[in-house]
């Protein structure tokens, strides 16, 4: 058995909302502002709606092979030989998303906070603790978000409540200036970080009851819509398209224009707590399933002895991708629409028109 714990429908939403939403709060508002300029919100609307053709594909997926992972239905639908292949990209494609997030949370720490640290360390600390967390499964996971999840959100709210002051109406107008054309190449660019829901194929085996598994991937979806729609509408409102554009980290910036009477202020350093909790778990659940396919792939009975080797290497291909935080948001900017759109949404759609070609089913298992 290569898991044996069981989430319920709630965890499993939990999870696909930190699966996304840390990375993108940080780095999406600026990549939108600078594509979509003011009307970065229409482009997050727009993600979202493409991001439900994944949601939806992955729910029919789900209904022919209950209780099977992404990794055990590739070879199902198409055969032992080309399944193990096509399982084998999926493989690889969740282990280089989490080469990317390891590097830009060590991007991050040595661009805003540690400039005299080496990134190596930032990324070698946290997955050292995310082995640690994977090794003892699924539920251990889900657990951890029991305690982050609150912080997060309640830190959220209170940096948009108290930017409020700050906030100036007249910079998301006028809507559609340019165009659609513009809010495409936004949808495109944030297309990359909602079509990330797709992770829900290879652990939505383990939600319980199976059938509730509609409501994990509407709930998440429709959470991390709404917060990163609240993020880039305010980060555009405070600083304007232009300025927010220019910045690295929008949403950091945006944490610390907050003051309050000039004794609450500087709650940026809080902002930095609690992100890194929520990057823990992003970095955690694609250790998780790049272990948990590896060994699927292999016909390993135990996932755990991969963790590991896999957490390491992982740092160093992270330290190898990129030179700098100008490599990572070009990389954003220019390639991730394009690949990701291949394993998370073409790939999956595929499999679906396979399976209902070939009458690939599974149920009462």
């Amino acid at each position: 058995m290569r898991e044996e714990g069981y989430i319920s429908p709630r965890q499993a939403a939990v999870l696909l909302w930190f699966a996304v939403l840390p990375t993108a709060i940080l780095f999406l508002p600026s990549l939108l502002a600078l594509r979509a300029h003011q009307d970065a919100w229409l482009s997050v609307i727009m993600a979202t709606l493409a991001a439900g053709a994944v949601a939806l594909v992955v729910y029919l997926l789900a209904q022919r092979f209950p209780h099977h992972t992404l990794f055990q239905y590739c070879e199902l639908i198409l055969g032992p030989v080309t399944g193990k292949m096509v399982a084998l990209i999926f493989v690889l494609a969740f282990f280089l998303l989490d080469a990317v997030v390891i590097r830009e949370f060590s991007e991050f720490l040595v661009t805003a906070v540690m400039p005299e640290t080496p990134a190596l360390f930032f990324g070698l600390s946290i997955v050292a603790v995310a082995v640690y967390a994977v090794r003892n499964g699924l539920e251990v996971i889900a657990r951890c978000t029991d305690f982050i999840l609150p912080l997060m959100v309640t830190f959220i709210a209170i940096v948009l409540l108290f930017a409020t002051p700050e906030m100036m109406p007249r910079n998301i107008f006028p809507v559609l200036e340019n165009g659609f054309r513009p809010v495409l190449g936004g949808a495109l660019v944030t297309w990359s970080f909602l079509g990330q829901v797709v992770i829900l194929a290879a652990y939505g085996a383990f939600v319980n009851p199976p059938r509730a598994l509609r409501a994990s991937l509407i709930s998440g979806l429709l959470g991390i819509a709404f917060f990163l729609s609240l993020v880039t509408m305010g980060t555009i409102l405070v600083f304007g398209c232009c300025e927010a554009a220019r910045l690295t980290f929008a949403a950091y910036a945006l944490a610390r224009v907050v003051s309050l009477g000039q004794f609450f202020e500087r709650i940026e350093a809080l902002f930095l707590a609690i992100w890194v909790g929520g990057v823990f778990i992003k970095i955690t659940l694609n250790l998780y399933v790049v272990s948990l396919g590896l060994a699927t792939v292999t016909g390993l009975k135990e996932y755990r002895p991969l963790v590991a080797p896999l957490g390491a290497l992982n740092v160093a291909v992270a330290a190898l991708l990129y030179r700098n935080i100008s490599e990572i948001r070009h990389d954003l900017l220019l390639v991730e629409p394009g690949w990701t759109l291949t394993w998370q949404l073409i790939l999956p759609l595929f499999l679906l028109v396979m399976a209902w070609l070939r009458g690939k089913r599974r149920t009462g298992i």
